[in-house]
């Protein structure tokens, strides 16, 4: 069993491509997972509070717009500054918003507004999020492995984020409205902790 779990390690990210590119697919691959939770949780709790068609789709494109509106500035902060530290500033920032999220609607204060306003943050911060650790990987891996180590990460995007998230984040809610953010927060702070552990090069 434990040699085929290593086995397994070694072809989704393989020794050469180093320990430190281990700790950002782990870092990627969770926080994905969490955002996923979101795509389905979030329009969910709004159409528990309304009836309303228009605002369970907004709640759905809130979640996207930012990455229409904030990817080139996003780009822009990326270039200036230390970009791991970005990566978890903004991985705070949405624990922070779940937190609150999460204690409104324990409080029974939750709101559509606030819900709608929490998933455009929470879109906005992953669209940073998203960015500068994308920037990440050419640091960390030699040039004719980039291929190698993008691939896993739009893998584990596209499976992780768009597959599995989703009706995670569904069946999470139908056992409790605040489970699916709940749980967004424990893999958010997990991925922190794992980008934290990369070591960049001078």
């Amino acid at each position: 069993m434990r040699r085929a779990g290593a086995r397994t390690v070694e072809v989704v990210a393989p020794a050469r491509l180093g320990t430190d590119f281990r700790w950002l697919l782990s870092s990627v691959w969770v926080g994905n997972l969490g955002d996923g939770l979101a795509i389905a949780a979030g329009p969910l709790l709004v159409a528990q509070q309304t009836d309303s068609p228009f605002l369970i789709a907004l709640a759905a494109t809130l979640q996207w717009l930012p990455k229409l509106l904030f990817a080139l500035p996003a780009g822009v902060v990326t270039d200036r500054v230390d970009r791991r530290a970005l990566v978890i500033a903004v991985d705070v920032v949405r624990v922070v918003v779940l937190g609150l999220l999460v204690a409104s609607i324990l409080t029974g204060t939750v709101s559509i507004a606030v819900v709608l306003l929490s998933l455009f943050l929470l879109g906005t911060a992953e669209t940073f999020a998203d960015n500068a650790s994308g920037t990440l990987l050419p640091m960390l891996v030699h040039r004719d492995d980039l291929a190698v180590g993008n691939a896993r990460i739009q893998t584990g995007f596209i499976t992780v984020n768009q597959l599995a998230g989703p009706p995670l984040g569904a069946a999470l809610f139908a056992a409790g409205s605040t489970l699916p953010f709940v749980a967004q927060g424990v893999l958010v702070l997990a991925a922190v902790a794992t980008i934290a552990r990369v070591r960049l090069p001078e």
